[in-house]
């Protein structure tokens, strides 16, 4: 017991990142799965979703090994469908706009193999991961000379595992680094809206980091 800090002796670090979120690809994905489902009607690449994620975490060490804590990121991203160029001859085309955000909590421990203070400090770690979702489609419906909009919208809380590897260097009290973060789950919509019932919310986040350490 005299080797754990307590909460109140643990070392404190806050960290900030800013990086790349690649979503799940297509063949990767349900065919359940509302964009996989969209891509049946409208022209677009799955992988114009990826975009820029942006969080921040506080995590508390426990131990020369061990750091756990929370934190939170944000990602969103619109991605415009067209109609595909032989329903556009037909004189009738249904376009959609596509927008996917996600406010995430992610609830993580870090392992440090060669302690938290070494001169490089690479870890690994996991969790779980509580998103915040919502999705949105703006569709524009054109016959002959008539255009008509309309709008759907769902949202909800899900959660799902995270795990994840990086790097960082001290630099006085601050620690530089980079992260490569996995994260996994499934949200679920409601009613006959969508062509899909699902929509998968996991992927890869490739980020840099930079960490304050408060004694």
């Amino acid at each position: 017991m005299l080797t754990v800090p307590t909460v109140a002796d643990a070392q404190q670090v806050v960290g900030i990142s800013v990086g790349q979120f690649s979503v799940v690809s297509e063949s990767s994905r349900s065919t359940e799965d509302v964009l996989r489902a969209n891509r049946g009607f409208q022209t677009f690449d799955i992988g114009d979703f990826d975009n820029i994620v942006v969080g921040g975490d506080w995590t508390l060490a426990f131990s020369d090994y061990i750091e756990a804590g929370a934190g939170l990121e944000f990602y969103q991203r619109s991605v415009s469908g067209t109609p595909p160029v032989d329903e556009a001859t037909t004189g009738s085309s249904l376009a959609v706009d596509m927008t996917v955000r996600t406010v995430s909590v992610p609830i993580t421990a870090r392992l440090f193999p060669l302690t938290r203070d070494a001169r490089v400090q690479p870890y690994v770690g996991g969790g779980a991961t509580i998103h915040f979702w919502r999705y949105t489609e703006e569709r524009v419906l054109t016959v002959g000379s008539f255009s008509g909009q309309s709008s759907a919208i769902d949202q909800g809380i899900t959660a799902g595992p995270v795990v994840f590897g990086g790097v960082r260097v001290p630099v006085g009290a601050v620690n530089i680094g980079g992260e490569l973060r996995h994260r996994a789950s499934d949200a679920r919509l409601n009613g006959p809206v969508f062509d899909g019932t699902t929509l998968n919310l996991g992927g890869i986040s490739t980020v840099a980091t930079v960490q304050f350490r408060i004694p």
